[in-house]
């Protein structure tokens, strides 16, 4: 005879919720678990809650990215207005040499504090994505990847293209996000990959000018709409991780009343 057979022959009930019968035990403390308990898995509700706990901050997590997705912001935006008061200068293609020289110094001064928030917000989004998937499954929830596979995909060559996206669109989905948290994430995905071919098509257009001077102004107009794009695209990640931590906390909301 099954536990949950046993359980019914002796007319126990759940301990947690009362109403319900028991359909089997939890594996953590082997508590008779309910049907409803079952929304978390195969613990009950205590032992669901303490396994929460246990974890590291979301919420801490998702700060310290979105500060610096905040930060790489600024700084993408700086270096669009640069890249736009330099295409104002030009002179049929060319660059006058002092607006060359100004520029050159500007950027200089811009680019490793950027690079350093680049960095910086890579790093704390993928310990963030890392644990928002490891804290849905413990949930109970399926977002479709694990935590390592969810920030393995962003340096996998071509998979990193799309399945990164897969990965918060199913995480999205799986904490009960609807059609307008689909609509951001998607937002979101577009502006990052626009903005990245906008930058290959800058880094070639440069790569390739010495051989047609006039596609400097070409190059510069890319890096121009690379770095907005990218803007947009940091602006719409902070968007998704708020939006991702509120669906989270819903849940973890819903078992903390349930313990």
């Amino acid at each position: 005879m099954t536990s949950a057979s046993a359980a019914l022959a002796r007319d126990v009930v759940c301990p947690e919720h009362p109403t319900f019968k028991p359909v089997g035990t939890c594996s953590r403390c082997g508590r008779f678990i309910c049907a409803r308990c079952e929304t978390w898995g195969d613990r009950c509700a205590a032992c669901e809650y303490r396994q929460l706990r246990e974890l590291p901050s979301l919420r801490t997590r998702g700060s310290l990215a979105m500060g610096a997705l905040g930060l790489a912001a600024i700084g993408l935006l700086l270096g669009a207005m640069l890249d736009g008061w330099l295409i104002n200068r030009l002179q049929g293609g060319w660059v006058p040499r002092d607006a060359a020289a100004t520029y050159q110094r500007l950027w200089e001064l811009l680019r490793v504090p950027l690079l350093a928030v680049l960095g910086l917000s890579a790093l704390f989004f993928l310990r963030w994505l890392h644990l928002a998937v490891r804290t849905a499954r413990v949930l109970g929830l399926d977002p479709g990847t694990t935590p390592g596979w969810a920030v393995a995909w962003w340096f996998i060559p071509l998979a990193h293209l799309f399945d990164p996206y897969l990965v918060v669109r199913g995480l999205c989905r799986s904490l009960g996000g609807h059609r307008s948290a689909k609509a951001a994430v998607t937002a979101w995905w577009t502006a990052w990959v626009l903005g990245g071919i906008a930058w290959i098509v800058e880094q070639y257009l440069l790569w390739t000018r010495d051989s047609e001077p006039l596609l400097l102004t070409s190059a510069l107009l890319a890096g121009f709409t690379a770095q907005v794009m990218l803007t947009l695209g940091a602006l719409l990640c902070m968007s998704v991780i708020a939006l991702i931590q509120a669906l989270t906390d819903e849940c973890l909301d819903d078992v903390a009343e349930a313990s």
